[in-house]
């Protein structure tokens, strides 16, 4: 090994990173660009992503609201959508404000992204209102009678939507609501549960398992509050996202594999020249542009396998070839297994794969650490001397 041999491994290592650059980029934008295009078609087939159901005004007295959630995976266009229907059944309890400038109605806010309704209904004090004369625009508007007592409106729907289902006490505005005798019952078909960011999650207890998924429970007697409540619905892993990802990660593991490598040339004196690691780039690099395309066809797990095998089979026997079956299988193979296929399938995991990354990296710089402790260097990076040449006699 000499200086120019590894200028020249080095040459290779930023070239191929270039490319992985290039294919994750590639990747990303695909997958954008077709989620953007498919938008419309989508919204309009299974609903709009983030079902807000704004609280209606003014403040109920009580409020008893229920909600099941089914949801169901869609895929379109090699994108898959996270889509639900929402059973809504809203009971409230309602009385006229004793302010006479405040609104003498009831008016309960529709979601306003929401496509389809189906099973629409309103009753004011057990009669059912018609209603195409209680709507105005995307709002049910429930004339109050005078007096101090109590009504109870029921309002129930069944609509279509994507990604999470909200409650909003408080509307888009800044305003704070106040709860009084509030409960909001959400069922699920799902037992990944959990909630938007920022919102509320259910009390007094957590939610709890019932048969066929979840049911979690709001219950609030007194309180002031400018929260959410709601549910985010389980999302199916796209591929797009994790392969790109795991091609912008992809210099990362080569690195540690060029490192490796190295090592193990340096310490088995195996004569390995700048072509032997292109062409092991390179089939670092089929790895993740097979996979890139394939994902389209097949589920990603197989196909991530398939590529593994691929890329493994390509390597291991090219350099068997070049220095034998037990460099090839035994350092080799095995260093490709753990930086190239162990550092890709650790996105698999997103909230583990920095951690993976960073445990294997602290364990190779140690294994590294003490192989190399007695290594010669300077020798390893001395000029070759130059034999002395045939003898020429001078002219004469």
């Amino acid at each position: 090994m000499n200086a120019f041999r590894l200028f020249m491994i080095a040459v290779i290592y930023v070239i191929v990173s270039i490319g992985w650059v290039i294919l994750g980029s590639t990747i990303y934008f695909r997958t954008e660009s077709q989620s953007d295009r498919l938008g419309p078609e989508v919204d309009a087939r299974w609903g709009p992503s983030g079902l807000v159901q704004p609280a209606p005004s003014p403040d109920p007295v009580e409020s008893t609201v229920t909600v099941d959630l089914n949801h169901q995976d869609r895929y379109m266009g090699l994108v898959w959508f996270s889509t639900y229907t929402a059973e809504f059944t809203g009971t409230y309890k309602v009385a006229r404000p004793a302010n006479r400038a405040a609104p003498a109605a009831f008016t309960f806010p529709l979601p306003g992204k929401a496509r389809v309704f189906e099973n629409l209904s309103v009753t004011f004090d057990g009669q059912a209102l018609d209603v195409t004369d209680a709507k105005h625009g995307n709002e049910f508007v429930v004339p109050l009678p005078a007096g101090a007592e109590e009504h109870t409106v029921v309002v129930t729907y069944r609509t279509q939507g994507r990604d999470r289902w909200v409650y909003d006490f408080a509307g888009s505005g800044d305003e704070t609501a106040v709860l009084k005798k509030f409960s909001l019952t959400a069922t699920t078909n799902f037992v990944e549960i959990d909630y938007p960011k920022g919102s509320a999650s259910p009390t007094p207890e957590p939610a709890k398992p019932v048969p066929g998924g979840m049911e979690a429970e709001w219950r609030f007697e007194n309180r002031s509050t400018r929260q959410q409540i709601g549910i985010e619905m389980p999302a199916r892993v796209n591929a797009g996202p994790i392969v790109g990802r795991m091609s912008f990660f992809a210099p990362v593991s080569l690195l540690f594999f060029f490192t490796v490598l190295f090592t193990i040339v340096v310490l088995r004196k195996v004569p390995l020249h700048p072509m032997h690691y292109l062409f092991v780039s390179a089939g670092f690099f089929a790895f993740h542009i097979l996979l890139a395309y394939l994902v389209d066809k097949i589920d990603i797990h197989y196909a991530f396998w398939i590529c593994a095998a691929v890329s493994v089979f390509l390597v291991v026997n090219y350099m068997r070839m070049v220095a034998g079956v037990k460099f090839a299988v035994v350092y080799v193979g095995v260093a490709q297994l753990v930086y190239l296929i162990g550092f890709s399938y650790a996105f698999f995991w997103p909230d583990n794969t920095g951690l993976t990354v960073v445990i294997v990296a602290v364990i190779t710089l140690a294994v590294l650490m003490v192989a190399t402790a007695r290594v010669a260097w300077d020798e390893v990076f001395a000029q070759p001397a130059v034999p002395p040449g045939p003898r020429v006699p001078p002219a004469v």
